[in-house]
């Protein structure tokens, strides 16, 4: 499966620098691929998560499983409601610390994990949203006043570099200068990018296709012979049901909102989904340390 997630991150590299060099400004390229990279690796990375603790989970325990995700997505729904900044400010936490996990699916880290993954993904996130700030305002307008934060990227930018290859090297040494070489080639890249074209080559190619590499790895043995087109069927279900609720919120919503509050409300089904999905991976790839 190295292989896989090897091509995925030649195909995401491609489309960035593609879209540097051919398709600067063109917003069909950048929602072909938003759309494409979002509907075949995006969702579906997190649609067996009731599967990752328990492979032959029984009707009885997939009902305590939806409602425990359903609870958590409704216990965050209503922070978004009451306390959006506070809500704003939790995802953006838990992405980086889900983004930087990504990072170290089949090398474990010994020392400072935690702060090693919530640095790295906060890298990878400062990236992508001072790289294309202009954007990133007219979004969050709607939560919070950020208008005085452009001049700080840089700075932010370069601690969470300077932090994220610190802890690599104390946790690999010299071998780790492969992986810090890798993160700063994509940093400078996602600088580049549009926000949204950034983020879905990073959240598609880096995140979610070496995530499901990692659950089709633990789930292989259960999946009988037609390995791969049995993995694909029980992600089905949940990703179709993740899309439709996506689509069809977002298209009551189209004409009472303007694109940057569509956007904003995007994202925000993004994070309601992220939430439990980010506990029950955490569980699950923490539990397959112990195999490497």
């Amino acid at each position: 499966m190295k292989g896989i997630e090897t091509a995925g991150k030649i195909i995401g590299a491609t489309l960035g620098i593609s879209y540097l060099l051919f398709f600067e400004g063109n917003e069909m390229f950048q929602w072909i691929c938003f759309a494409t990279i979002l509907i075949s690796i995006g969702i579906p990375h997190g649609a067996i998560d009731h599967l990752l603790l328990n492979p032959v989970v029984g009707r009885k325990n997939l009902i305590r499983f939806i409602f425990k995700y359903l609870l958590i997505i409704a216990v965050y729904l209503a922070i978004w409601l009451i306390f959006p900044i506070l809500a704003l400010a939790a995802f953006l936490i838990m992405s980086a610390y889900h983004f930087g996990q990504s990072h170290f699916l089949k090398t474990p880290l010994n020392k400072f994990s935690s702060l090693t993954y919530i640095s790295l993904g906060s890298f990878i996130l400062s990236t992508i949203l001072w790289g294309d700030f202009n954007y990133t305002q007219s979004i969050l307008a709607n939560i919070i006043d950020v208008r005085g934060l452009p001049q700080y990227g840089i700075f932010v930018i370069a601690f969470f570099w300077g932090l994220s290859a610190t802890l690599i090297g104390v946790n690999f040494g010299e071998k780790g200068l492969i992986l810090v070489l890798e993160i700063s080639l994509l940093g400078l890249l996602l600088y580049q990018l549009p926000l949204l074209l950034g983020f879905i080559i990073y959240f598609g190619f880096w995140h979610s296709l070496p995530s499901m590499t990692e659950e089709f790895d633990a789930l292989k043995d259960y999946l009988e012979n037609q390995k791969l087109k049995n993995f694909i069927k029980k992600l089905l279900p949940f990703t179709s049901m993740s899309l439709i609720g996506i689509a069809l919120i977002l298209l009551f919503f189209h004409q009472m909102m303007e694109f940057d509050q569509l956007t904003l409300l995007f994202f925000i089904l993004v994070s309601l989904i992220s939430a439990p999905h980010i506990w029950y991976m955490n569980l699950f790839l923490e539990a397959r340390k112990n195999q490497y």
